[in-house]
């Protein structure tokens, strides 16, 4: 989340390092651009220090690179030596829109050139415990997809072989007495094969899905601080265990949480803008943010106005000001953008929500 700063000011030197498996290309320059080198290391973070020891030790340095695959080993090394450093979303850097040649070192002049003018916006790096919320929920979601990408093909199979008569009662969440009769369709062959292994294939995710929840609530249990997070953001209408931890693993400690809007720009749900002067334009939402818990926050809010007269009373409000045609998605994702108002306020004030 976007709401770590620096003050370029503060630093005499700035690196800039495309990370890779193999390598670290990185570039240093100065405020005045009288220090240009580019250079290439193996991917050794003890190197990189003893690099920027060996050569600036009289300097205030500041070193960037982007957030991806490599995770955080290097952030770690350099932050536990005291060396001042910031990871970056990769959809933050500008690009040239007729920019046709990439290469490791144009990459790291690149982060170099915006960091030391303070352009660059830092993403705040979590803590340990969130780390491995993050990643059980990481887990969770992909095999909450491949239960998804399961049904599609099921659906898509049945429909294909022309067996929908026998396999009425499409709902949503496929319970066990539905799944049944789909395996009671009459079919041979490789269709009854196909099928069988598409069921198995749904049957698995789902017994994943249940060990990975078993042990977000043991993790819950050896995690009191987050334990009670979720515990506030559970008493807000329409938002369940799940949608709590992915909330708190997607966002990290919440009393790093400083702007109200903060958490609906992190799910995308905010819309995108482009005034000028006294005209002004907004459009769709972004969709910059974690697709998944925007579509947790969007499913929570359908909830929500069930169960919330306040939210009914602000969703039909919404709707009725737009086109039929739009008007029902253009409303719920704004009951989304309020939800996380609300989540905010009960994560910064440490309190349950209370419904009006």
């Amino acid at each position: 989340m976007d709401t770590v700063t620096y003050l370029p000011q503060a630093y005499d030197v700035f690196i800039g390092i495309d990370v890779d498996k193999k390598s670290f290309s990185f570039t240093v320059q100065d405020h005045n651009n009288t220090m240009n080198r580019s250079k290439k290391i193996p991917s050794n973070p003890e190197q990189l220090y003893n690099y920027i020891g060996n050569n600036f030790s009289n300097k205030r340095v500041l070193c960037a690179y982007e957030a991806g695959p490599t995770g955080y080993h290097l952030y770690d090394y350099l932050t536990e030596k005291n060396q001042p450093c910031v990871m970056v979303s990769p959809t933050s850097i500008p690009k040239a829109s007729n920019e046709r040649v990439k290469t490791n070192r144009l990459d790291s002049e690149r982060i170099v050139r915006y960091l030391k003018t303070g352009e660059l916006k830092p993403i705040r790096i979590p803590t340990e415990p969130y780390r491995e919320l993050r990643e059980l929920i990481g887990i969770r979601d992909n095999y909450s997809r491949q239960g998804t990408v399961a049904k599609q093909r099921i659906k898509a199979l049945i429909l294909f072989e022309h067996l929908y008569n026998d396999a009425t009662d499409d709902s949503k969440n496929w319970p066990n007495i539905y799944i049944e009769r789909i395996k009671r369709i009459p079919c041979d062959g490789a269709v009854r094969y196909k099928l069988d292994l598409l069921l198995g294939d749904l049957s698995y995710a789902r017994s994943q899905m249940l060990k990975v929840l078993k042990e977000l609530k043991l993790f819950c249990d050896n995690h009191p601080d987050i334990d009670r997070y979720r515990g506030y953001l559970q008493s807000i209408p329409g938002i369940g265990m799940v949608t709590a931890l992915t909330i708190l693993a997607r966002i990290g400690d919440p009393s790093g949480l400083q702007d109200i809007r903060e958490i609906a720009a992190f799910a995308g749900l905010v819309p995108k803008e482009k005034s000028t002067g006294d005209t002004i334009n907004r459009g769709s939402i972004t969709h910059a943010g974690n697709a998944s818990l925007r579509s947790l926050l969007v499913e929570a809010s359908w909830v929500a106005i069930r169960r919330d007269k306040e939210l009914d009373q602000f969703y039909h409000r919404i709707k009725s000001r737009n086109h039929p045609r739009v008007a029902s998605r253009k409303a719920i994702v704004a009951v989304a953008r309020k939800l996380t108002q609300r989540i905010y306020k009960v994560l910064k004030e440490q309190r349950m929500y209370e419904v009006r």
